[in-house]
């Protein structure tokens, strides 16, 4: 019993720590995009925006500044006229908010936002266009349907990874604890069962790891 406390007290601390370190470098790289902002470096500020948002956690407020911050820089940087770094954040907020996808994670409306400015703005750059025939709507209209077909992650196969690395790091957890006698030495009847369910465990989470 005083071991099992022992092991949830230490889990929980861990994931405490994992989770403190994320916020901390979410705030972190949110302030330094606005330092880079301030001192007119708008390059160098997109790249710490999309660093923060990338480091997102469930209700953490930086990851919403961060994405709000990118959105007015890439208006700001659009109506001084450098089209060019404005479809770069653009860019940089849509794949930094696609990294930070779920398995059930909906449709984003800020994502969705900056994909249809990105679409908008290679379909004005008629340098770019494939075929020079279509208008500025059609452009957009292909370039957009290009990037809502971005595959999201599969949830069955993702599921199965889930579960396997669970089953995985729990069956080591038993063989750990039961798995051998007094001297150390493997109690084969007692590891049989959890040797296999670490096997098993990690198929499921190579095989999910495969195709999700």
């Amino acid at each position: 019993m005083r071991s099992g406390i022992v092991a949830g007290i230490a889990i929980i601390a861990l994931l405490a720590l994992l989770l403190g370190r994320v916020a901390f470098e979410s705030r972190r790289e949110l302030a330094a995009g606005n330092a880079y902002r301030r001192d007119d470096l708008p390059a160098r500020a997109i790249e710490h925006y999309r660093r923060s948002i990338r480091w997102s956690l469930p209700l953490s407020p930086y990851r919403g500044e961060a994405t709000s911050a990118l959105t007015s820089l890439a208006e700001e940087l659009e109506a001084e006229g450098d089209t060019g770094l404005a479809l770069s954040a653009w860019r940089s907020l849509s794949g930094g908010i696609a990294a930070t996808r779920t398995l059930y994670s909906g449709p984003d409306p800020g994502r969705e936002h900056a994909n249809d400015q990105i679409a908008r703005l290679l379909a004005e750059d008629r340098s770019a266009a494939v075929d020079a025939r279509l208008s500025d709507e059609q452009l957009a209209s292909d370039h957009r349907r290009l990037l809502s077909a971005q595959e999201s992650p599969d949830p069955f196969w993702g599921l199965m990874l889930l579960l396997g690395m669970a089953a995985w790091v729990g069956a080591l957890v038993v063989l750990a604890r039961r798995g051998f006698d007094s001297a150390g030495r493997l109690d084969w009847p007692r590891a049989r069962g959890p040797v296999w369910g670490a096997m098993l465990g990690f198929v499921s989470f190579a095989v999910g790891l495969l195709f999700a």
